[in-house]
């Protein structure tokens, strides 16, 4: 059986002027909501290595490495800040390979906080030791789940398949979820993924669909394939 995502998560805005930058100074961590060139999504893990720091996100979320990113107010929100510029996009078309490393801005870097918003004991590492079946938490900005507090931060999904750097959970997840925060619940609190997609397991022999949830990228994965793409050293910035 293999799977195979459907669409990507992001949500897409035709900007029609531009909207001023705020002076307050909002907290910037996974599960905040982002802003690029009209597509909204969600911020991922904050991370340290040369050059940094930097935070990571979907390929999709973004044109192309040197757009500007930007922090929002929540789905379909306003602009409230810059955050940071693409330092490395992956290819949203090869599965595991759809992230993207954003550096962010020395203005702002004060404003990091590590921990999965709801959660402040996630991330206390990178999870390496993960199976089906791990409790999986996400954090984030879905369009259907932005309207309250606990259905952003409070959605659990289950692991359900590994295919090297890509992965598959059953869960919710909706548009504007995209590049947020998935975490390990099994696994120590761990940093587990990106979300990538969200769609629908499907059974490509049988053309049955026999999952529903989330399809993304696993951080382990991803810190390599960053480091073979010229972006070496970089780490998981943790709340420990």
């Amino acid at each position: 059986m293999t799977f195979r995502k459907l669409f990507a998560a992001t949500v897409l805005v035709a900007a029609l002027f531009a909207v001023p930058a705020s002076a307050s100074a909002e907290t910037i961590q996974p599960g905040s909501s982002i802003e690029s060139e009209g597509s909204y999504c969600t911020l991922a893990w904050i991370l340290d290595g040369p050059g940094g720091p930097y935070a990571a996100t979907a390929a999709h979320c973004v044109s192309g490495e040197g757009a500007v990113v930007n922090l929002a107010t929540g789905s379909l929100g306003s602009v409230v800040e810059r955050i940071g510029t693409v330092a490395l996009r992956g290819d949203p078309d090869t599965d595991g390979r759809d992230y993207s490393i954003i550096r962010i801005d020395p203005a702002v870097a004060d404003q990091l906080n590590p921990a999965l918003a709801g959660h402040p004991s996630i991330p206390t590492g990178v999870s390496r030791s993960y199976a089906k079946g791990n409790l999986m938490q996400f954090s984030g900005h879905g369009i259907a789940t932005d309207a309250t507090t606990p259905t952003q931060q409070e959605r659990v999904g289950v692991l359900n398949a590994i295919d090297g750097g890509h992965h598959d959970i059953i869960g919710a997840v909706t548009p504007g979820d995209s590049g947020g925060p998935v975490g390990n619940i099994t696994d120590n609190n761990a940093a587990f993924g990106i979300v990538d997609t969200v769609g629908a397991g499907v059974n490509t022999g049988a053309l049955t669909v026999v999952t529903a949830g989330e399809g993304g990228a696993n951080l382990d994965f991803v810190l390599e394939d960053a480091a073979a793409h010229g972006l070496s050293g970089l780490t998981l910035r943790t709340v420990n």
